[in-house]
């Protein structure tokens, strides 16, 4: 078996970073006046469907398998694990938006297959998590997106809507739904050592996860209420279900007690998440602001940040975990700068490209110190 497909994470956390770089380098071109356009739709493409998903790939296709020893992702599995997202990203680039949804969702349907054949596995050493039940549907979220979003029979007037909607489930809801999912196991083991026990068939498990069907009812109900009532209503329900499920699911009101920068991180990444929305709802006026607290805070923290305990947790030389501090600090640090200076463009228009080129500059020099802390824990 080769080590790609028993390590997933090895090849698809790089990929995702390359990915990255795709998504924001174009934004420092644009501040430096080499390309005269932004691409923002193409931006959230590469971002979303390229950078946050090979991350969230990489982090399941290693753990899911571990998790209910089964067997790790077949040749196909990891090659469209591999292929997919570039091709959806290269598309999105060109301005095919159709194509890029095809791509998308064959990914998708090939990682729901090998999603349903691990947790339904009669063979399988151990069940799931309850919180589990997130993953499933944060992929028919993001299925549903991509449907809405790349058929041009939505695009008219009469049914906009559809297409908003698509794209809302796209970009916001199915990460939320992986980080509902995963954090409920994720959050507690790497911050604290608590790992989470197997999702039973008693009734009290069985309660758990309609109570966790329930908040995921509740998150696709707050983006329709963002399109077709209140912006601030929905932005306001999909606060209040992440807060519920960060701080009492995956009990985040609980410092980290493990030692480590990077358990840190991810601990703040989870509460950036609730804040930036909660942000959204209280100046309205500034709501990119808050959407990109919880995009880059929240989203891109917590990926990198997970991303990085894996890679150093389980490298060639694991106690580097607990090591390089003060690069995992300044690491750190440079995405929270990124996301302020992101914030600034918002309040100082007139410096528009000088704090946009910036903020993406710093985002690239945080995922620079990425791979050097992940060489690192490799030599």
């Amino acid at each position: 078996m080769s080590r790609w497909r028993r390590d997933p994470y090895r090849v698809m956390f790089p990929l995702g970073l390359l990915l990255a770089w795709t998504g924001v380098l174009h934004w420092v071109l644009h501040a430096l006046g080499v390309l005269p356009d932004y691409r923002s739709v193409f931006h959230a493409i590469a971002q979303v469907q390229g950078f946050m998903t090979c991350l969230a790939l990489g982090f399941l296709m290693t753990a899911i398998p571990r998790r209910t020893a089964t067997a790790p992702p077949s040749r196909v599995e990891l090659g469209a694990a591999l292929t997919l997202p570039p091709l959806t990203t290269v598309a999105g680039w060109s301005g095919r938006l159709a194509l890029s949804q095809v791509f998308w969702i064959t990914l998708v349907v090939v990682f729901i297959a090998f999603v349903a054949r691990r947790f339904l596995s009669s063979t399988a050493g151990r069940r799931p998590p309850n919180s589990f039940v997130w993953i499933p549907v944060a992929l028919l979220m993001g299925l549903a997106g991509a449907l809405l979003t790349g058929s041009p029979g939505f695009v008219g007037d009469e049914y906009f809507w559809l297409h908003q909607l698509g794209r809302l489930l796209l970009l916001q809801g199915m990460m939320l739904g992986l980080i509902a999912g995963v954090g409920g196991m994720a959050l507690p083991l790497i911050t604290r050592g608590d790992s989470p026990p197997d999702g039973l068939a008693t009734g009290r498990d069985r309660a758990i996860r309609a109570l966790h069907l329930l908040a995921a009812a509740l998150l696709v109900v707050s983006f329709w209420i963002e399109i077709r009532t209140s912006a601030q209503a929905g932005l306001l329900l999909r606060a209040i279900v992440m807060f519920v499920l960060l701080v009492f699911g995956a009990r985040i009101w609980r410092l980290p007690s493990k030692p480590g920068t990077h358990r840190k991180l991810v601990w703040l990444g989870s509460w950036m998440v609730p804040a930036g929305y909660a942000l959204a709802v209280a100046f309205p006026e500034h709501k990119i602001v808050g959407m990109h607290v919880v995009f880059i805070g929240g989203f891109a923290m917590l990926g990198l940040s997970v991303a990085l305990h894996v890679t150093l947790a389980h490298g060639d030389r694991p106690g580097e975990v607990n090591r390089r501090r003060g690069l995992v600090a300044v690491f750190g640090g440079l995405v929270l700068s990124a996301v302020v200076l992101r914030a600034l463009v918002d309040f100082d228009s007139a410096r528009f490209f000088v704090w946009l080129g910036l903020s993406a500059g710093t985002f690239l020099a945080a995922t620079l110190l990425w791979f050097l802390l992940a060489l690192h824990s490799r030599r």
